[in-house]
């Protein structure tokens, strides 16, 4: 791993990055100076032998946060029949026995989490017909299907072993920039001549490839799971219109488009699409059903959702008016409730900051899974208090918010936020990022290992400038990679 500090710079690269997607690049610093997210030069090289590893290890942890979530469900009492009728009038959820209640979880949404986890399952999961007391099980199995996701990495190149920082798996962003920008970076330049170049299949996983020259082909993410979810929800067309939902008060355009670009990959694999706003999601109070509605007055014009993506936090919307619907919406296949893709689990179970402590009291003295993660605790735990060294992050947070840095007991850095507010902690072991020399000083990356359809497809690196890029914030540089470069 070796960062490359001046790569070729292209004629007219913001346009053509522009052109491609990354439109919201150029930002004005509260100093009146420019900020350029994309960093046009400088690049990291890889070995092939240290892209394996992170495969590996991207693979190895996916594994293990699904093991982790088993074992989230398991504390929750409404995983087991008895326990929804105990709960059908009542709180059975104790946040002193009950995991997703303990971080802070209403528990009117832990039905809809397990039950998108188990895939409806019939072993596992036991579906209902409309009257709650005869509790008659219903042959329809359910599925949610899940598309993408990403693990940040501490890795420091070969001789290092890559280490979890977090799991961004419900509403991760970058993707336009790790799946197509650095690609045609790379493709333009001819800064390598390696047979990968670089380790980024992304696009492809979401699409799917023809069989060539014997080698099999594969129907991508969006055909695989759109197939699985006609199978339980059999009433679905063949081709399903997939609406893509995201919230217009990000005004830097980030969040629309990458949006727009997982739009853009599900209609090149066939399926009708339409971009929506978050404030576009509307209620059929009669029909109970969820219902795009193009804007107010409209609502003659509305049209039902079979199958929605989201880039949108669950954990805000089930705090939101009117969540309580949407989740009762989701409650049985054979009403045709709405499909959310990312399903609410990937927030609840594996994209917050307590899935840390829980991978490590599972794997941490497992010498072949554990060697990939860093020791974690809950804030107000007693493991918490024997390490001297450690970040400490909100359980429920995002782009570094709230994230403090300890040394020696000694704060080197925090970045306030409203995260955290509710008093919600983990620590994790302070292992800083690796630095590297830039124009600008010391540089920090990180590496953003991701998942397409639970399988890794590929990476993007952003760093930080200086102590206060030991925590990668929004502000954060973009730097493309490459294999084996010929500088």
């Amino acid at each position: 791993m070796r960062r490359i500090p001046y790569g070729p710079v292209r004629d007219g690269w913001q346009l053509t990055n522009f052109s491609l997607g990354l439109t919201y690049n150029d930002d004005v610093l509260p100093d009146g100076s420019m900020y350029s997210y994309w960093r046009e030069g400088p690049y990291y090289d890889f070995t092939a032998g240290e892209i394996e590893e992170l495969e590996q290890a991207t693979a190895t942890l996916y594994e293990m946060c699904l093991e982790a979530g088993d074992w989230m469900v398991e504390q929750c009492p409404r995983r087991t029949v008895e326990g929804r009728k105990r709960g059908f009038f009542t709180s059975v959820c104790d946040p002193q026995t009950c995991f997703l209640s303990r971080i802070g979880i209403p528990e009117y949404t832990h039905e809809q989490i397990i039950r998108t986890w188990f895939d409806g399952d019939a072993e596992t999961w036991t579906h209902y017909d409309k009257d709650p007391d005869m509790r008659l099980p219903m042959q329809t199995p359910d599925f949610s299907p899940t598309v993408y996701g990403r693990f940040d990495l501490w890795y420091n190149g070969a001789g290092s072993t890559p280490r979890l920082i977090e799991f961004n798996a419900q509403t991760p962003t970058s993707l336009v920039e790790a799946a197509v920008i650095q690609w045609h970076w790379m493709d333009q330049t001819g800064v390598t001549e390696h047979p990968w170049r670089q380790w980024n299949s992304i696009h492809d996983r979401l699409v799917g490839w023809e069989a060539t020259d014997g080698e099999p082909g594969d129907p991508g993410a969006w055909r695989r799971n759109i197939a699985k979810l006609r199978e339980a929800r059999t009433w679905l067309p063949e081709k399903p219109k997939i609406f893509f939902a995201y919230e217009t008060s990000d005004t830097s355009g980030e969040d629309r488009m990458n949006v727009a670009y997982l739009m853009a990959t599900a209609e090149e694999a066939g399926f009708p699409v339409e971009l929506i706003a978050m404030s576009q999601i509307g209620w059929d109070v009669a029909g109970d059903r969820v219902l795009f509605v193009p804007a107010p007055g409209r609502e003659h014009e509305a049209q039902p959702i079979d199958v929605i993506f989201m880039l949108y936090p669950w954990e805000w919307f089930w705090h939101e008016e009117g969540g309580k619907a949407f989740f009762r919406n989701m409650a049985d296949p054979s009403k045709r409730g709405t499909v959310w893709i990312e399903p609410p689990y990937k927030a609840a179970l594996l994209g917050n900051k307590a899935l840390l402590p829980v991978l490590w009291k599972l794997f941490g003295k497992d010498p072949e899974r554990g060697k990939y993660l860093l020791p974690a605790y809950f804030a107000d735990s007693k493991g918490a208090a024997t390490l001297t060294s450690y970040a400490k992050k909100p359980v429920w947070g995002r782009e570094g918010g709230s994230v403090t840095l300890v040394r020696d007991g000694v704060p080197i850095t925090d970045n306030p936020s409203e995260y955290g507010s509710d008093g919600r902690y983990v620590v994790q072991e302070l292992c800083e990022l690796p630095s590297f020399d830039g124009l600008e000083g010391t540089v920090h990356p990180v590496i953003g290992s991701w998942l397409i359809d639970g399988e890794p497809a590929g990476m993007g690196i952003r760093e930080g400038i200086g102590v206060e890029g030991l925590v990668t914030k929004d502000n954060c540089h973009f730097l493309p990679h490459t294999i084996e470069s010929k500088n």
